[in-house]
Parts: structure tokens; sequence; C-alpha cells
């Protein structure tokens, strides 16, 4: 095909003018890069895209307690005695009644299955903070195992004192 020839006046004999459609292909193509660059870098930048998968919102049971009251006990010491100083209150699921009839029937037995875990360990083992989640567990573990009609899910310390 010959080139095309403009005319004096500006005009080209009717004929369009290569690369018009390219230019405007590739200024559409650039900015639909830039657009998609920048839109990733925003949801990457707002954690949107960090890799993690999101996280589902507990949904928090309501829980009914049962407070074991005030004990004084000796701890397992070589040297001096010590003694522990705790009141406890177990959580369980509200509105599980066989437990909670369960739980109050069986109030003695829970009690000494605390105590006993309590008595074994020394003021060294009960002293740091960082092993009250241990205690916890192993106390929770002990009156687990005398129930039959469900779990304790949760424990609390309302007083903790070593002297």
């Amino acid at each position: 095909m010959p080139p095309i020839k403009k005319l004096p006046n500006g005009e080209n004999n009717g004929k369009k003018e290569k690369g018009g459609g390219l230019r405007t292909f590739m200024l559409v193509l650039l900015a639909v890069l830039l657009g998609g660059g920048l839109t990733f870098g925003a949801l990457r930048y707002t954690g949107v895209l960090s890799g993690k998968p999101a996280q589902a919102t507990p949904v928090e049971q309501s829980m009914d307690t049962l407070d074991l009251g005030s004990k004084v006990l000796n701890l397992a010491d070589a040297g001096p005695s010590h003694f522990l100083r705790v009141d406890v209150v177990l959580a369980y699921p509200s509105g599980d009644k066989a437990l909670a009839d369960e739980l109050k029937a069986k109030q003695p037995q829970v009690t000494e299955a605390m105590l006993t875990v309590l008595r074994g360990m020394t003021s060294q083992q009960v002293l740091p903070v960082k092993n009250q989640d241990s205690i916890k567990q192993q106390i929770l573990q002990a009156v687990n195992a005398q129930l039959i009609h469900g779990k304790v899910a949760g424990l609390y310390f309302t007083d903790f004192l070593v002297q």
C-alpha cells in the first residue's frame, strides 16, 4: 500500500492514518496495568492479600460457674513448709442440666481431685505465673476424669497466694 500523502491544508484525501488505533490500544493497556498494580498494592498493604486465611470470629458460648470456695493446703516442698491459699471457680456450658447436677452431686470428689493435683506440687512449681496455665490444665484433666455427663470447659483462680 502506498504511503498516505498529506495535502497542503492538512487533509489526507479521506484516508485514515495508521498507528492511531495502536496508540489508543497501548494507552488503554497501560491504564489497565497501572490500575491493576495500584489495586494489588493497596490490597497487599491493607492485609487482604497477606496470605493468611481469614479467621472466623468465635461465637462465645454462655457459661455457668461453680465456686469451689477457698482452700488452704500444704505444698510438697522438702524443706520448710509452704502453704497455698487458692479460690477456684469452674466454668461449664450453660443449659447442660445433667452436667450441672453432676457437678453439684460430685463437688466433694471434684474438690479432692483439684487438691490432689495442687498438693503434689512444690512452691517452685506454682510460684511462676507462666506455670498457671499448665496447672489449670492438670486440674481440668483431674476434674473431668471424675465426670460422666460432660466436661468442665474452664477454670479460674480468683485467689492464689503462696506463703
